[in-house]
């Protein structure tokens, strides 16, 4: 699943404060990445990613905390992440 922020112009230190949601098969094993995009006139660059388990969430429920991006000479992302199990029904 893929989802985006919406673009923040003209900031070098850009605040998007947007919420997604997920529906998650196996929490101890899936990966949550997060790709930052500087958008400008010429298109887009890569800024860098974060590869993060969702362990933390799971045993903590929420929390906040920074992530350096890798392949990224600096930048951080400062991320809230809040785990709210909800089951899912399928049928047999």
């Amino acid at each position: 699943m893929r989802n985006k922020t919406r673009v923040v112009n003209e900031s070098l230190n850009p605040v998007w404060n947007q919420t997604f949601d997920f529906v998650v098969e196996d929490g101890l094993h899936d990966m949550l990445i997060l790709e930052v995009w500087d958008h400008d006139t010429f298109g887009k660059d890569y800024m860098g990613r974060c590869i993060l388990t969702l362990t933390r969430a799971i045993l903590e429920g929420e929390f906040k905390e920074c992530f350096q991006l890798d392949e990224a000479k600096s930048g951080k992302l400062n991320l809230h992440r809040n785990w709210m199990p909800q089951p899912v029904y399928r049928d047999s």
